[in-house]
């Protein structure tokens, strides 16, 4: 109980500080054709994590972060034409569309602090069943968690997705009670694999 009062209480202060938000005030650090460079390492399922831009999202890898510097997550699909997107979920307060929703890569390395993304895979997702799965919920349309309840499979907020997914398909729990999860979880070296990280010795300023 304490823990999902304290998400709805970060939730309450990141909505309120999003609000008073400018749209654009950052110069983003590039790789040249980025999303093309990081094509190459991904399938459908693998997770990708990253650190946007602003107040929210500085806010949110300051609570939920102990050893990365991310603020978001989503799970890779490619579609039957090769083409990559990002499946994720987002609040409707940072987003136009409540919930499940997707974007190419593309869009979602232009709204990433590029050193920040890295992508892991889950080591049994040899069938690339969380890809699969994530489609399946964005069908569904399944809208955006703003209890921060992880035993609540009705909606889901960024992290519960691959959480809930892995939880349901390899009965692998990879939270702990009623806290909030840590990024972190996602670079456990027992069930993750890290595909791509950014080396600032390919960054072009």
């Amino acid at each position: 109980m304490a823990g999902r009062l304290q998400a709805q209480i970060i939730c309450f202060l990141l909505l309120s500080c999003f609000q008073f938000l400018p749209e654009s005030c950052h110069s983003p650090t590039k790789i040249e054709n980025s999303d093309t460079y990081i094509t190459n390492y991904l399938r459908s399922g693998d997770i990708i994590l990253r650190k946007s831009y602003g107040l929210v999202s500085n806010i949110i890898a300051a609570k939920l972060n102990d050893t990365i510097d991310v603020s978001h997550c989503g799970i890779i699909y490619i579609d039957a034409n090769h083409t990559v997107y990002v499946i994720h979920s987002l609040s409707k307060a940072v987003s136009e569309k409540n919930g499940m929703q997707s974007c190419t890569l593309k869009k979602f390395m232009a709204d990433s602090r590029i050193e920040t993304v890295q992508v892991v895979r889950f080591k049994k997702d040899s069938a690339q069943i969380i890809g699969k799965w994530a489609h399946y919920y964005l069908l569904k349309q399944i809208p955006f968690d703003h209890n921060y309840d992880l035993k609540d499979s009705s909606s889901f907020f960024c992290t519960e997705l691959p959480i809930h997914i892995i939880n349901k398909q390899f009965g692998i729990n990879l939270s702990s009670g009623n806290e909030l999860p840590k990024f972190s979880i996602f670079l456990n070296p027992k069930y993750f694999d890290k595909v791509f990280f950014i080396k600032k010795a390919n960054l072009n300023h």
